[in-house]
């Protein structure tokens, strides 16, 4: 950015008694194209984004305990499936474990829960799993669960609908040492899923060509945006976790810089290596940097 540009920031701190707290910190930044827009940007440090503390389902602990417990392999299966439909983060571990169990239905219904689970945390254990598998349905269905989590989870987004007004494309810069398709899979889906959300966005399919986006744009009258989500490495200091995501925003398809939104959220009581926490916390950055983009659009 060029000297002069303003910088907004606005900060929140969520506490719980069940959870660590959560602060967060959104910096705006915007160039010289988007002076004309200040008085709008201005009222962003009146907005207060109000992050989600994300909890585990009741339901997860009863379903984790008869996965870990039961002597009933039937239950145990069933117990596995549920999970997998459940949607929560805190089933992924008791899944990976399951794909050890002595008895292989568990084992499929365990890797098939995690396919569907869609979480990426769950790519590693099936592919350490799978190594040690000799064959049969058990190998097969975690191949199939890793083959669907390395496509990113994410399903293609519907094309432009008759009352859509913006057409967004979504890059992700993976700076963290995590693998690519991991980080990939969290923030494409927060981002896609939260600018179809709101009224008149369309999302653009991954590894779609500029022409591409220039004929849909041009065809149906979009306004195109692109947007570049940086992932910073998370950071462990003091006992807390604290992870950035920076979000640039450009024409598309020109691809002509207009701003950027770098979300910054601190856990607490985090000392340690906490790859939950981190997937939690870069999608909140995202979605809070989609909340200041719109905003943005709207104001231009």
């Amino acid at each position: 950015m060029t000297t002069g540009d303003r910088v907004i920031e606005n900060s929140t701190t969520v506490d719980s008694d069940r959870a660590p707290s959560i602060r967060t910190r959104t910096s705006c930044i915007f160039g010289p194209r988007m002076r004309k827009s200040v008085p709008v940007v201005a009222a962003l440090s009146l907005f207060v984004l109000t992050p989600e503390v994300v909890r585990a389902d009741p339901r997860t602990g009863y379903l984790v305990q008869q996965l870990k417990t039961s002597d009933d392999f039937r239950v145990r299966t069933q117990a596995a499936l549920a999970l997998g439909a459940s949607g929560d983060d805190a089933a992924v571990k008791p899944l990976c474990d399951a794909l050890a169990d002595g008895n292989e239905s568990v084992k499929v219904a365990a890797a098939a829960a995690l396919g569907k689970l869609g979480k990426p945390a769950g790519l590693p254990c099936l592919q350490a799993a799978l190594k040690k598998e000799k064959g049969g349905s058990t190998k097969t269905q975690m191949q199939k669960s890793i083959d669907t989590l390395k496509s990113g989870g994410v399903s293609a987004p519907p094309p432009p609908g008759p009352d859509a007004k913006y057409y967004v494309a979504i890059e992700i810069s993976n700076k963290t040492k995590r693998p690519a398709a991991e980080v990939e899979a969290i923030v494409r889906s927060a981002m896609q899923s939260k600018l179809l959300g709101k009224a008149g966005y369309a999302v653009a399919p991954k590894g779609e060509k500029p022409a591409q986006g220039g004929k849909v744009v041009n065809s149906k009258k979009l306004k195109g945006f692109y947007l570049i989500a940086s992932v910073e490495p998370p950071v462990y200091e003091n006992g807390n976790l604290t992870q950035i995501v920076r979000v640039s925003m450009w024409t598309y398809p020109g691809k002509a810089l207009q701003g950027e939104f770098s979300p910054k959220l601190t856990q607490s009581d985090t000392p340690k290596t906490d790859v939950q926490s981190e997937n939690v916390l870069m999608k909140m950055c995202v979605e809070n940097a989609i909340d200041s983009f719109a905003k943005v659009v709207a104001s231009m």
